[in-house]
């Protein structure tokens, strides 16, 4: 029998690094809340089709994201009643989506895919910051965990940490955590000392942070316990959105309805209104008088996927699934499905069982459905057991 996880002797205890290959991290960590989650993946990968199992573990291993999201899907139409076909073969493509379903008497394709709402570029700034934390991470000190205070890269070079490292733990030897406690009792971080370093290829401030007494003559394995505060312009909308299109452009026209699913991962996307935002188009406030600006209407720009510049788009795409889901948090993980009015294949939303949007008469009504844990049948504080 193939397992998606398998049996080893070499465990992670404690966090992952930041860089660290996902699967490997949930197929080798002690913590208990992992072993729950694997648990729960490893009995939705046993009712995988046999003859996909080999090629949907090998793309676990290299891309846990897009891998996982297929599975919760293919998991959570199992269970609202729906035979599954994977990579079903259409007429007018030699392109496959991920899955047909079917049940009482309707029909669709499904195509999945994870939004980041990160360029390629930023994505690998991403890696390379994470891995600077990886190796800053090796540093050995007891007592003290560390604040990254600021950080600033000045090349797109890996920079070496090792001058760094040589560094904080001097500098660590000469403080006593007793006074730094006392110290931060009264004055917060600002009662902390201050460790600059600048090379030519970076510059940073580091804040030692003095543990609990019990901690202080335990190595820190881990010792960045705080990062520094990442800020950002805008929402997802555009990320989104983009991926929406491609995945409604991949397949030209099909004969039954087609549900794109997205899985929003990006921390730009935060909640529905960022999703509303790409899906019916960029809320705006209008007005017509500077005195009474209060007396303004919310209105929406003509920038949706659905209906764009004043056309109607996307009218092979019956509708968009958008969640939020990771390993971690399947049952309380939200979710938003929302009908193209445009379509010229109708999906029978009814008939999913799901909380979906539609426009009726002009207005946009939600209807209600199962949530994730009653469908899944997971309780939502699953991780406490």
């Amino acid at each position: 029998m193939i397992k998606l996880f398998d049996k080893t002797l070499d465990t992670i205890t404690g966090p992952s690094d930041n860089n660290e290959n996902s699967f490997n991290y949930y197929q080798k960590s002690n913590r208990k809340d992992i072993e729950i989650i694997r648990k729960t993946i490893e009995d939705w990968f046993l009712l995988y089709p046999k003859s996909e199992k080999i090629e949907l573990k090998n793309r676990f291993k290299k891309d846990m994201d897009s891998a996982f999201y297929e599975l919760f899907l293919y998991q959570m139409f199992k269970k609202l009643g729906f035979i599954i076909k994977i990579h079903p073969t259409l007429q007018n493509s030699r392109k496959r989506p991920d899955f047909l379903i079917e049940k009482d008497g309707i029909q669709s394709y499904v195509e999945a895919k994870v939004c980041y709402d990160k360029s390629q570029e930023e994505m690998a700034f991403e890696r390379r910051k994470n891995q600077f934390f990886d190796n800053i991470n090796k540093v050995k000190i007891y007592g003290f965990s560390l604040r990254i205070a600021e950080l600033d890269f000045k090349t797109n070079k890996q920079p070496s940490v090792k001058k760094l490292i040589l560094k904080i733990e001097k500098e660590i030897e000469k403080l006593d955590p007793k006074v730094l406690t006392y110290e931060m009792e009264i004055l917060g971080f600002e009662g902390c000392p201050n460790i600059y370093y600048e090379n030519e290829d970076f510059q940073i401030k580091i804040q030692p942070i003095p543990l609990e007494d019990s901690q202080r003559h335990i190595l820190n394995v881990n010792p960045i316990g705080m990062f520094p505060i990442e800020t950002f312009w805008g929402d997802g909308k555009e990320a989104l959105r983009d991926s929406i299109i491609k995945k409604a452009n991949r397949y030209g026209k099909v004969n039954i309805p087609y549900l794109i699913c997205i899985n929003a991962l990006g921390k730009k996307t935060r909640d529905q209104i960022d999703v509303e935002s790409a899906i019916w188009g960029s809320l705006k406030y209008t007005f017509s008088d500077f005195n009474n600006i209060e007396n303004g209407t919310m209105s929406r720009e003509t920038d949706g996927v659905f209906f764009n510049s004043g056309k109607k788009q996307l009218t092979n795409v019956s509708g968009i699934f958008v969640s939020k889901v990771f390993p971690s948090n399947v049952p309380s993980a939200k979710y938003w499905i929302y009908e193209n009015p445009f379509a010229i294949n109708k999906l029978d939303f009814e008939k999913l069982n799901l909380i979906y949007n539609i426009i009726d008469n002009k207005e946009r009504v939600g209807v209600t459905g199962e949530n994730l844990d009653e469908i899944l049948n997971i309780p939502k504080r699953w991780l406490d057991e």
